[in-house]
């Protein structure tokens, strides 16, 4: 299956720990999206449910004619007590154990490492149940963009982290799955 992922156009909140806080798009940031990536040709187009991603989805599917399905396993990383908080705000040290490990150092009170892994090998899964699987477009958040990278190519996280996703940043992928094993490559990375 070919698989675009986006990330969602921008806020504004650069440097911000977004997770469940959902703040607006900026005014016109999905116009050099939509323009940049107007001829790509996705038959079924899935977004998180967030707001930012959503409005982000139905304005590239719009020119298309097609529904954005919305699915909470492609939400961002809930960072429990950091999220909406300002990187600079939090404490360098807890931040930095969570980089190096965030299986050993989640966010305080956030989602769990463990969970945030199954719930986008889940979203991936479901859709390569398709027996027939559709090329398809994910608008997403930079963590489960990562995460996608992570499990498809088999990249540590560690890489993953050093790999900069800005808003509308486009990744395509060839997915696969092998006795429930996913795999595939990165065909393409294109940075607004």
């Amino acid at each position: 299956m070919i698989l675009d992922l986006i990330r969602h156009a921008s806020t504004g909140r650069d440097g911000h720990l977004d997770g469940r806080t959902d703040p607006v798009l900026e005014d016109g940031s999905t116009d050099a999206l939509c323009a940049r990536y107007a001829g790509l040709p996705w038959q079924r187009v899935v977004s998180s449910p967030r707001q930012r991603a959503l409005a982000t989805a139905d304005a590239l599917a719009l020119p298309h004619g097609m529904e954005v399905v919305a699915d909470e396993e492609w939400a961002e990383l809930d960072f429990g007590d950091w999220d909406g908080q300002a990187l600079h705000a939090l404490p360098m040290q807890e931040l930095s154990a969570f980089h190096l490990d965030p299986h050993a150092n989640p966010p305080p009170h956030g989602e769990s490492w463990g969970h945030f892994e199954r719930r986008i090998a889940r979203g991936l899964h479901r859709l390569l149940d398709d027996p027939d699987p559709l090329p398809t477009l994910i608008v997403s958040h930079g963590g489960p963009l990562r995460m996608v990278l992570s499990q498809v190519c088999g990249l540590p996280m560690a890489m993953c982290w050093a790999l900069r996703i800005d808003h509308g940043t486009r990744l395509q992928l060839r997915v696969e799955r092998e006795d429930d094993r996913l795999w595939g490559e990165l065909l393409e990375l294109q940075q607004p």
